[in-house]
């Protein structure tokens, strides 16, 4: 009798223990087509921030990348600690650019979280050339599918206005209590790891796992929580003699 005793004591531990693991992993772990929410949560929407680098050809300068993300030059600079909004940018340079984060609900049964950005789609574009190297993974080609259904991906057209989601997240109330005030959308590079993104934050790295867990691969969009963002290190760049970009600019 004592052993079955101890042996339903060991299954009742064993499953206890296998469900407060479960319960750890599940949190915010990765997802192809989006990052669920809660449409009850009241700090829904907010004002966040997706880190960005400068990338040639096309994303050299703030005022494509204002473009892209539909926002002016100067909401990128300030918060990215760049002295002139016309400044030239170099590659892989460090960028926080402002979105406003939504649950979105999908259908009654699919809600996730993203900024809502709206993209008029070039010559030669795909919804995956797009989400991977104009949005920097920050999105997925499978989540564009599911926010647009009524487009068909092999029938796309020039001059088509697509909706792609960028993933975000806006702190519940016990973060907030906690001092975390944004949670950053990053994307893991292939030479980082949790703790050199802790590093770069001035956080713990337990304070990202906690947040996304521990199952995190490159080119996941991960969220770093900060009560603040952190001083980017900007390099020192000549002025440009270029002449102004044709482009449509927000001042």
């Amino acid at each position: 009798m004592r052993n079955k005793s101890q042996c339903l004591s060991f299954s009742f531990l064993f499953f206890f223990f296998f469900f407060l693991f479960s319960c750890h992993q599940s949190q915010a772990q990765p997802s192809t087509t989006g990052y669920t929410c809660s449409a009850n949560q009241t700090t829904y929407p907010c004002r966040t921030y997706a880190f960005y680098r400068a990338s040639a050809p096309d994303f050299l300068d703030l005022a494509s990348i204002a473009d892209l993300f539909s926002v002016s030059r100067r909401m990128i600079s300030e918060p990215s600690n760049i002295s002139s909004p016309s400044s030239p940018l170099i590659q892989n340079q460090p960028l926080f650019v402002p979105i406003t984060c939504s649950c979105n609900t999908l259908n009654p049964s699919h809600t996730i979280s993203f900024a809502n950005l709206s993209y008029t789609l070039k010559s030669g574009d795909t919804f995956y050339s797009v989400s991977t190297y104009k949005y920097q993974n920050l999105t997925t080609y499978q989540s564009v599918e599911v926010v647009n259904p009524a487009f068909v991906p092999t029938k796309l057209e020039v001059g088509d206005v697509f909706i792609f989601p960028v993933f975000c997240k806006c702190p519940d109330q016990t973060q907030l209590r906690n001092r975390v005030n944004y949670l950053v959308s990053y994307v893991l590079q292939p030479s980082e790891n949790l703790s050199s993104v802790a590093s770069r934050f001035g956080i713990e790295t337990q304070a990202i796992i906690d947040v996304n867990g521990n199952n995190i691969r490159p080119f996941d969009t991960l969220f770093v929580p900060v009560a603040r963002l952190p001083e980017l290190k900007q390099p020192a760049v000549a002025p440009s003699s270029a002449p102004p970009s044709r482009k449509t600019e927000r001042k």
